[in-house]
């Protein structure tokens, strides 16, 4: 679970611009054609990513995660629940353009039909945003958390889990 909770503390630095740009622009690499999506995305696409970014802002005031360089165990859950709802999202969006529907990755792909792919994308969408308010959640518990007096102080990081100190 170690490598899980750096891989975490590091991806979610990561992840806003990156999944965002998925979600808007990684259509186009897997086949799908943008229309008047991408020029959509390219506004909305900020705005998500700067949302993306409060729960780990916040959670760097985690005391006891940032001692033992790690992080807690619900905000690991949902963070993989908000990015996996985004890869569905960007495979599961129709864009709409001047001449009709254009269909998502999966309906180019023959994977999905129209009407399943908006359906899928409605709930990834739902999911995503219960996951994003249970990730801040999860920040904001661990924040509490790490500064409750009966706290325990974390475990001193040791030097078989801090490899790049020096000798």
């Amino acid at each position: 679970m170690r490598l899980t909770n750096r891989f975490v503390r590091v991806f979610q630095w990561i992840a806003p611009v990156l999944l965002t740009g998925f979600v808007v622009f990684g259509r186009g690499l897997l086949g799908a054609p943008l229309g008047w999506m991408a020029a959509i995305g390219l506004f909305l696409g900020p705005v998500v990513a700067l949302l993306m970014y409060i729960p780990p802002v916040v959670f760097v005031f985690d005391r006891v995660a940032a001692a033992a360089r790690k992080s807690r165990l619900a905000y690991d859950i949902t963070s993989y629940v908000l990015w996996a709802s985004l890869i569905v999202m960007g495979l599961t969006l129709q864009d709409g353009g001047d001449d009709g529907v254009y269909g998502s990755v999966l309906s180019e792909w023959g994977v999905l039909g129209d009407d399943a792919t908006v359906l899928a994308f409605a709930v990834a969408m739902m999911i995503a945003s219960v996951a994003w308010l249970a990730t801040l959640a999860a920040a904001i518990t661990s924040v509490t958390l790490s500064r409750h007096p009966g706290t325990p102080p974390a475990a001193p990081v040791t030097r078989a889990d801090a490899p790049f100190t020096a000798p």
